[in-house]
């Protein structure tokens, strides 16, 4: 029960339908998370006796849940959703120093000469800050603060006191030697990378298929997920566990699940692991967490050279989130020590777009992910997904003369017919206008659980699969379809360290063979052994004496399904430069594929009100474009100016937003 708790907590236990035929719910715990008013040793005191655990122990889960949206702290424990727990957690730090500061903001008495100030410090005097991720920005002429790189909003910021609550200039004052700290920074005012640097082309879509902007060949999406955070066998808490095997020293860094881990600086990391996903035979790579104040042109660079295109997420999971509140305050509310969410979501991913659509093999961006999963009122939040699609496509538009338009995909969990048919419908459907429908739409599917489906004859038959509704679901769906997560690891294709055998990988060919026509991808969860248990390769040092990474049974599965299955060619050829071109104009589709019909108030009530929501949100009705100019973050200009996109990708771009 939740009744206890303040608004606007909300609680969730993990719970994916793994196989069709059983659910794996993760353990359930009781965090109170926006108890700010509380000290840190009060609130984990009173927690403790709630659930019978010693305040000490709380204390390290409650860090370690912070830093990891797949928690799983035992038996009768479990975490608020870490996105919005680790946000509030942020909040009470940031409400506490601005308590302080609100004392007395012009003083430095906390200040050591010559000493640059920690996170959320006062770096007035000194004007650096001494932890990577961090930079001195000014409020005004009497006081300056370390806060998170890119996190300094123009305006009030009504963490301060109620007293001081005057505008932040957030003029950016770290010295050259503080700048320098952490991975490189992302500089918008350099020239480009040369096209010759990237030797693959720009992706678009056309009808429900994905297409090569040059060639006119179809595009299949042979993917593999990548968020390697170099543990060792000892954070593996989830399935099957080894009584042999034993941790290692993990030779890189480890990292919490909210870390970038493409920045230029881990090129030591990324470089051979791009490799290895490249060697399987994929053409994709689907990040998670990317900082926009960091250069990521290495990275992108590498990958071009190896034929990689990559997903980026838009979202972050510490700063710049969409948060599973119902519609409009995810996309609204004002949070303490934070600011508004909407600000906050528009201008990182603005960031992020401006800096990642330079680059020729960014393949998609990725609105959001799961929300329904981050918290059931995720439900009520899908307006915000949209208004977040509507405001950063109109970015596109207005930056078009200086940026290509990367396409918008939005990546559900597989929540079952008819409710992954409803969202889909909404999030693709013109509401307000075209800018708010995603252009792709993406489904992490983790069903496929056997070798074979075998129907009453005893022959192995697709019709039994659990894709062939999939494939019923999408058969007329207007958009191109995306498996952006698969690779069920339970059932037949469960296995234990040192993880011999495991999933074969045998529904490629399905999807490729009966879903060519539906599918313009599938993203593999996931490229290292992480605590779920789902990699293709031990990082080195996950075991003890492995020294160098080590491939796994199910990498070379992976590598022989992707070499010997391609999407048919049939479709190859169409005409790049009509903006009404569609597959059917070059050879026949099985159905039409008309625009999506935006679901009903009928639907869209049912639906939230069978999932258990607080409030039931109105999904006819957007929240209105928050004010989130790039000027307010080192008054950089809105688009790239020292950029300028192709005669193609401005044609391309033109079938999508009015040109004169």
């Amino acid at each position: 029960s939740s009744s206890w708790l303040p608004e606007p907590v909300s609680w969730f236990c993990f719970q994916k339908w793994w196989a069709s035929r059983a659910a794996k719910p993760c353990a359930m715990a009781k965090f109170l998370a926006a108890a700010l008013a509380c000290t840190q040793s009060g609130f984990l005191s009173a927690l403790a006796a709630e659930v019978e655990v010693s305040a000490a122990e709380l204390s390290i889960q409650a860090a370690d849940l912070t830093a990891d949206d797949q928690c799983d702290a035992g038996d009768r424990q479990c975490a608020l959703n870490a996105m919005q727990l680790r946000a509030r957690r942020t909040a009470a730090t940031a409400a506490a120093h601005g308590a302080a500061a609100a004392a007395d903001l012009t003083s430095s008495q906390d200040e050591k000469p010559g000493t640059c100030a920690g996170p959320w410090g006062t770096c007035t005097v000194n004007k650096c800050c001494s932890s990577g991720g961090y930079a001195c920005y000014e409020k005004d002429t009497t006081y300056a603060q370390c806060l998170p790189d890119g996190g300094c909003t123009v305006g009030i910021h009504m963490n301060d006191g109620e007293g001081q609550r005057t505008p932040w200039s957030c003029k950016l004052l770290s010295t050259a030697t503080a700048a320098a700290m952490g991975p490189p920074k992302w500089d918008p005012s350099e020239e480009p990378l040369s096209a010759k640097d990237f030797p693959v082309n720009p992706v678009v879509t056309k009808g429900n298929f994905l297409y090569d902007s040059v060639t006119g060949k179809r595009f299949f999406a042979k993917g593999v997920a990548y968020n390697p955070r170099n543990i060792n066998y000892k954070g593996v808490t989830e399935g099957p566990k080894s009584k042999t095997c034993k941790s290692g020293e993990p030779e890189f860094q480890t990292k919490s699940y909210t870390a970038d881990v493409t920045t230029d600086d881990l090129e030591d990391e990324w470089g051979p692991n791009l490799e290895m996903i490249a060697n399987l035979s994929a053409n994709t790579v689907r990040l998670y967490n990317v900082n926009p104040t960091y250069s990521h042109k290495k990275f992108m660079k590498k990958a071009a050279e190896l034929g990689l295109y990559v997903i980026v997420p838009l979202t972050r999971m510490d700063w710049g989130y969409l948060p599973a509140f119902p519609s409009p305050d995810c996309y609204t509310m004002e949070l303490e020590g934070y600011g508004n969410v909407g600000v906050n979501v528009l201008t990182s991913a603005k960031l992020i777009v401006k800096q990642f659509s330079e680059f020729p093999n960014t393949i998609l961006f990725t609105v959001a992910n799961e929300m329904p999963v981050n918290d059931k009122n995720g439900y009520a939040a899908f307006p915000c997904v949209k208004a977040l699609t509507r405001d950063i496509h109109r970015f596109q538009a207005d930056c078009k003369n200086n940026m290509r338009r990367v396409p918008l995909i939005y990546s559900d969990m597989d929540m079952g017919s008819p409710t992954r048919v409803h969202i889909a419908n909404y999030l693709s459907c013109e509401l307000e206008s075209p800018d708010d429908a995603v252009d792709a739409y993406g489904l992490n599917v983790y069903s496929w659980c056997d070798s074979e489906y075998l129907d009453e004859s005893g022959e192995n038959n697709f019709g039994y699969s659990p894709y062939k509704a999939i494939k019923d679901d999408f058969d007329k769906f207007a958009k191109p379809l995306i498996f952006s997560e698969f690779g069920c690891n339970t059932g037949e294709f469960e296995t234990a360290c040192p993880y011999k055998k495991g999933r074969n990988w045998v529904d490629v060919p399905a999807m490729l063979d009966h879903m060519g026509e539906v599918l313009s991808g599938a993203v593999a969860f996931e490229f290292s052994m992480e605590k779920n248990q789902y990699g293709l390769v031990l990082t080195p040092g996950f075991l003890k004496g492995q020294k160098k990474a080590e491939l796994l049974d199910n990498y070379f599965a992976l590598q022989k399904q992707y070499r010997s299955n391609n999407i048919s060619s049939k479709w190859d050829g169409i005409d790049i430069a009509s903006c009404s071109a569609v597959p059917s104009d070059v050879a026949s589709l099985s159905y039409s594929h008309p625009k999506s019909v935006c679901p009903s108030k009928d639907i869209w009530e049912d639906l939230q009100e069978k999932r258990g929501v607080d409030k039931v949100a109105d999904w006819d009705v957007l929240p209105p474009t928050p004010e989130a100019p790039l000027s307010a973050v080192n008054n950089q200009t809105e688009c790239m100016e020292t950029s300028k996109v192709s005669a193609s990708d401005y044609k391309n771009t033109c079938c999508h937003f009015t040109c004169s």
